[in-house]
């Protein structure tokens, strides 16, 4: 009798492996999908040693970009510099390989503004204290390694049983460091970007105390500081209006105001906003000096009032065996991170967080933009983020960014996703027109998501979405795009039920490059869908 072979406990919403993921990545094993977008895929992979890890591994297509072999290799060396309680540790990553990919901790947990929607409302006091203090950590840490987060957001900060956690560094920069994206371009996510950066000046540590500010109104008020809606208009409140802070005061509302000043050189330093928020929980007035020394003042606020935190749901996945197979070939180099060592003090802390859908996955904000990306989607379309005019993916709800579990999806990861496309097929890439006005005619597929689309030059038909890749570039994804022109392609990450929701109401259709495959049995289904945009009827990009 052969010995059983080992398990591991996953988010439920994890979803099979298709036939082109490789059976290995570096020293990982993937075990199913946390999500993919725009730039990659994210895998939830176990370590020989049985270390669950979160793997971020490229597509092809941008691994063939010098551009953006630059910037990857730029978010490694910035996770590489950051340490402390409350920051990603980096694990180890390959940025020279075929298809370049890094790996951090796989922690439980749900993102902000997935957080508060589950919940209905904002956080309890002693969670808000102890969110705020530890983002205020991390950014201590971050600030102090020389480095701009420059994205933070709700679809960023993971609400994990042992503390708050600041995640993905896509985006991140230096302060001595040239930029590497393109003139013009406005990174990061709407209704978190300070109003310095919307006008585009120098990136400095404050636009990052801003978005600080940001955060805890909304995690006290369970309402977006700036609201919803269309970008430009969330833009227009951010430069000229005042937050919105109804129902929240005191001293750390009080605290939360200054970090939101329009004026930069008023707001307070990381080290300040941890010294302010222990003095608001009356947990002791001496002031934080040094990165180090905020550690203590997360670990005494976390002790006192980081209790009762939700758990999203998870299963039992069957961890298949290490074998050869995969389409990466030749020698793979690892770049050991010394500092992953001591990133973290105490429990596990830091990494890739997992929840109930891709909208409570901090990484798909790096997948929503491409190398000029705008983060945006943070949480799908979840109420609390994506209308809040969090910029994508993300809550983006991030549309939700994740794929959407297939129905009656195994729980063995090794043979999911073996029959994906109906029993084998022709696979095809073209352009499309997608949407209930393209007039398909034949019977429906059975699936949870169903679309008709007309491939250039070709016959309009029914096809499944179900797992799909989804990328929008404005039309169901207003609140989160980003600045994209006519014609060009999206890159903010969502999922085929944003997609269907949008496209399926009356005579609405979108362009699209779609990737499918059709069966044997004449079964059509959709891999991979990037909306292309089309201008308003003004000839400019609604925003």
């Amino acid at each position: 009798m052969s010995p059983a072979r080992p398990s591991a406990s996953l988010p439920a919403t994890a979803t099979n492996l298709l036939p082109q993921d490789p059976a290995s990545v570096g020293p990982y094993t993937p075990l199913k999908r946390l999500g993919a977008g725009g730039m990659g895929v994210v895998y939830a992979a176990r370590a020989d040693d049985g270390e669950l890890v979160a793997v971020k591994v490229v597509h092809p297509e941008y691994a063939a970009d010098p551009e953006f072999r630059d910037r990857f290799a730029r978010e490694v060396e910035m996770l590489s510099r950051v340490g402390g309680a409350c920051a990603v540790p980096l694990l180890a990553a390959d940025t020279r390989g075929e298809q370049p990919w890094l790996a951090t901790p796989l922690i439980r947990g749900l993102t902000l503004s997935a957080y508060l929607k589950e919940n209905g409302g904002p956080l309890p006091e002693g969670l808000q204290y102890g969110l705020a203090v530890g983002i205020a950590e991390a950014l201590a840490q971050i600030h102090a390694s020389g480095v701009v987060h420059r994205d933070l957001k709700p679809a960023n900060i993971i609400l994990s049983p042992e503390g708050p956690r600041v995640l993905d560094f896509g985006i991140a920069r230096a302060l001595d460091q040239t930029a590497l994206t393109r003139t013009g371009s406005l990174l990061g996510s709407a209704g978190w970007i300070s109003p310095a950066h919307y006008r585009g000046e120098p990136i400095s540590t404050a636009d990052d105390v801003f978005a600080w500010g940001a955060l805890v109104a909304y995690a006290a008020t369970g309402r977006p500081p700036f609201g919803g809606g269309d970008p430009a208009a969330v833009a227009h409140r951010v430069l000229s209006g005042e937050p919105d802070m109804e129902g929240f005061s005191g001293p750390l509302a009080d605290l939360a105001r200054r970090a939101l000043s329009k004026d930069a050189g008023r707001r307070p330093g990381a080290l300040a906003l941890v010294t302010g928020v222990m003095a608001a929980a009356n947990l002791g007035g001496t002031p934080v000096t040094r990165p180090q020394g905020a550690g203590d003042a997360v670990a005494t606020t976390l002790h006192a009032g980081w209790h009762g935190v939700h758990m999203p749901q998870e299963r039992e996945v069957t961890v298949p065996r290490r074998t050869s197979r995969g389409r990466r070939s030749g020698a793979w180099s690892v770049l050991a991170v010394a500092a992953a060592l001591f990133l973290l003090a105490g429990a596990a802390v830091g990494g890739a967080a997992v929840a109930g859908n891709w909208d409570s996955l901090p990484l798909a904000a790096w997948f929503d933009g491409g190398p000029a990306e705008a983060t945006g989607s943070d949480d799908g379309p979840s109420g609390g983020e994506r209308r809040s005019g969090a910029a994508v993916r993300e809550d983006g709800e991030d549309p939700s960014p994740s794929e959407e579990p297939a129905a009656g999806a195994s729980d063995d990861a090794a043979g999911a996703g073996e029959d994906g496309s109906g029993g084998g097929g022709e696979t095809a890439t073209a352009t499309a027109v997608v949407g209930a006005g393209v007039g398909a005619s034949g019977s429906q597929p059975s699936g949870d998501h169903v679309v008709a689309f007309q491939p250039s030059g070709g016959s309009a038909r029914y096809a499944l979405l179900d797992g799909a890749t989804v990328l929008c570039a404005w039309s169901f994804c207003q609140d989160g795009a980003g600045a994209v022109g006519d014609g060009e392609a999206g890159t903010v990450s969502s999922s085929p039920s944003a997609l269907t929701g949008y496209v399926n109401q009356g005579s609405r259709t979108i362009r699209a490059e779609v990737t499918y495959t059709t069966a044997d049995d004449g079964t059509v289904t959709i891999t991979r869908l990037v909306e292309r945009h089309r201008a308003g009827g003004s000839g400019t990009p609604p925003w």
